[in-house]
């Protein structure tokens, strides 16, 4: 308490910040990257009192990340946004075990989770994100998609739901909404 903020590292005043933030209570934690400027042991644990405060206090948590191994971990559901868009949503066991978009892909074989399962090294996903204020025609992954047709390029697909997923993607099913 005798120091001030920029006297602190990133790690202290991002744990400091979510200390804040529980303290209070909240029925909802909206949670931006919280563990990236924290070392291993620190994201486990708290990854875990997060986890234990979402089924003790029924604290609901909406994270944000780009790191599979940080969902997979504390949610029940994952959906994978791509320039603003959601591209596939489900449960998260079945999102870490089989995503079905090419950018959930290129993102689980980006992660250390990946790697952990023997699945060999951690892939880089080629190229770069559209600018924010960039109008795309089709599918604004097309142009980093190993997998994009003629169609992907041309017009944006629409999303393919089943029971317990929805995707957004030519290569998934046929799309039920533009």
């Amino acid at each position: 308490m005798a120091v001030f903020p920029h006297q602190l590292s990133g790690g202290l005043r991002q744990r400091a910040a979510i200390a804040m933030a529980i303290a209070a209570e909240p029925r909802l934690l909206l949670a931006d990257e919280p563990t990236t400027a924290l070392d291993a042991t620190v994201q486990a644990q708290l990854l875990a009192l997060l986890d234990a405060l979402r089924h003790r206090s029924g604290l609901a948590v909406l994270l944000i990340t780009h790191d599979f191994g940080v969902a997979a971990e504390i949610a029940d559901r994952i959906a994978v946004l791509y320039a603003g868009r959601l591209v596939e949503e489900g449960p998260a066991a079945t999102m870490t075990a089989a995503p079905l978009h090419p950018y959930s892909q290129g993102l689980l074989a980006a992660s250390v989770l990946f790697e952990a399962a023997g699945a060999g090294r951690l892939v880089e996903i080629e190229g770069a994100p559209p600018d924010q204020g960039e109008a795309v025609a089709g599918c604004a992954f097309a142009p980093r998609c190993p997998s994009a047709m003629a169609r992907c390029r041309a017009e944006a697909p629409g999303i393919t739901a089943s029971q317990d997923r929805r995707v957004r993607c030519f290569l998934v099913g046929d799309a039920v909404e533009p």
